[in-house]
């Protein structure tokens, strides 16, 4: 059995339809409560990256984006690079 995938025109339409005061959290946090439970499910051996690592490459990649995005957040503070 094949599972039908969106067209991209509508994947886009569904998110702009949740986006903003739009979606059903906005402005709302987890309770303290329903963070525990979320936090409780995605420990140890249920957390899908346990017991593996990035690759050199991926670690290399994370490691710029993060720098660039430092670079930003310096520039738009008006700090020097």
């Amino acid at each position: 059995m094949t599972t039908r995938k969106h067209a991209a025109s509508t994947r886009r339409k569904i998110s702009l339809a949740q986006k903003g005061r739009k979606n059903s959290m906005y402005g709302r946090h987890q309770s303290g409560p329903a963070r525990r439970r979320i936090s409780a499910a995605t420990r140890g051996r249920k957390n899908p990256m346990f017991g593996r690592s990035h690759s050199a490459e991926t670690r290399q990649l994370i490691s710029r984006i993060m720098r660039q995005k430092a670079a930003l957040k310096r520039k738009s503070r008006g700090k020097p690079a």
